[in-house]
């Protein structure tokens, strides 16, 4: 992802700044005491001192980007501000049109830091009863062709053994420099020929979520969209 290239750039300039400060005071002190480091019983000392600042340089990195990933990985405003149009954490409410033709509200959850990305989605029939589960670590976000595409691994009390599989989305926001709004795709389960259509927007910046309130959402959201996007119900 851009936004981790992006934050070592950052974490890289502030280790540059600080390593040249250091630099600069230690030629303060050879230009003061140009006798003492011009003494060749002391040439060791020169060498050694090299060799502690190549390992203060890389102290001095990790430092900062401990530092920096916990405030950026604890902090909404830094974490959008780093992640920029890639930002996608929160809880996203939709639904998707099952084998059969049915619908299936779905709430899922992005959780996104430095470290990746993880979602975790829900879905439910008809009569608000739960139909299943997924999570996914395998995510590619392509915020410059507007792309999200996983896979993921489903849970379900139905199927043995649990089947995986693959979601691609196209992503709607506001320019290609704003985070998504709305994602549009498909998914599609390895056991399966056919592919399920799907639609989702994002409910809150959040990632715990009032399932009552979620899947009303849905529902609204369902209400609104199943005959422009989908021309729901088929002949």
């Amino acid at each position: 992802m851009k936004s981790i290239i992006r934050f070592n750039g950052i974490v890289i300039s502030l280790t540059t700044s600080v390593v040249f400060g250091i630099w600069y005071g230690i030629s303060k002190l050879i230009i003061n005491y140009p006798d003492w480091f011009g003494d060749p019983e002391n040439e060791k000392y020169n060498l050694l001192g090299l060799l502690v600042m190549g390992l203060i340089s890389i102290g001095v990195y990790r430092l900062f980007f401990l530092i920096m990933s916990t405030l950026v990985n604890s902090s909404k405003w830094l974490k959008k501000a780093v992640f920029s149009s890639e930002y996608i954490e929160g809880t996203w409410v939709g639904f998707y049109i099952g084998v059969l033709g049915n619908v299936r509200y779905l709430i899922e959850t992005f959780e996104q830091n430095l470290d990746g990305l993880v979602i975790k989605g829900t879905s439910y029939d008809e009569n608000n009863n739960l139909h299943s589960f997924w999570t996914s670590e395998s995510i590619n976000l392509d915020s410059n062709k507007g792309e999200l595409s996983y896979q993921y691994k489903v849970r379900t009390t139905r199927e043995k053994p649990d089947p995986n599989g693959i979601a691609y989305f196209s992503i709607i926001r506001d320019n290609n420099r704003r985070p998504a709004n709305i994602l549009v795709g498909f998914s599609a389960d390895s056991h399966l020929e056919k592919k399920c259509k799907a639609m989702e927007y994002k409910l809150s910046p959040k990632t715990k979520y009032d399932i009552n309130e979620a899947l009303s959402k849905a529902q609204e959201f369902y209400n609104t969209k199943k005959d422009i996007v989908f021309n729901y119900p088929e002949k």
